[in-house]
């Protein structure tokens, strides 16, 4: 029985080690965002400049906003002033705010799936 229960917390701490905390989580997906609109904005500019509504840019324009939101979620989440953000946000300890959270777990989904459609929209 002891070692079952010493398998178990060396599961759990590898499983809790190799896990990316969700700070980074929202990092990489800001950054895998900001690619995806970096590539679509080259490939639609001129068209976006004179037809606005089409649906590439419609798409564009809601991946920038998810992009400006999952900033924000990860700055209320990592307890930094939105007014006056840490100088390097790379660099600046995160300090959890667990009720922010939830905010931040739905940013990163949104990201995520506008990266899926950015990705669909950008011919190679």
């Amino acid at each position: 029985m002891k070692r079952v229960g010493i398998g178990v917390l060396l599961l759990s701490v590898l499983f809790l080690t190799a896990c990316p905390a969700i700070e980074q989580n929202a990092r990489d997906t800001a950054a895998a965002l900001n690619g995806a609109i970096v590539s679509a904005q080259a490939q639609y500019n001129s068209q976006c400049k004179g037809e606005p509504g089409a649906k590439e840019c419609v798409i564009i324009n809601q991946a920038a906003d998810a992009q400006n939101a999952l900033i924000t979620a990860t700055e209320a989440y990592c307890g930094w002033s939105t007014t006056a953000p840490p100088p390097d946000p790379a660099t600046t300890k995160c300090v959890p705010v667990r009720s922010a959270q939830a905010g931040l777990r739905t940013a990163i989904a949104n990201a995520n799936l506008l990266i899926t459609e950015l990705k669909g929209i950008v011919k190679k």
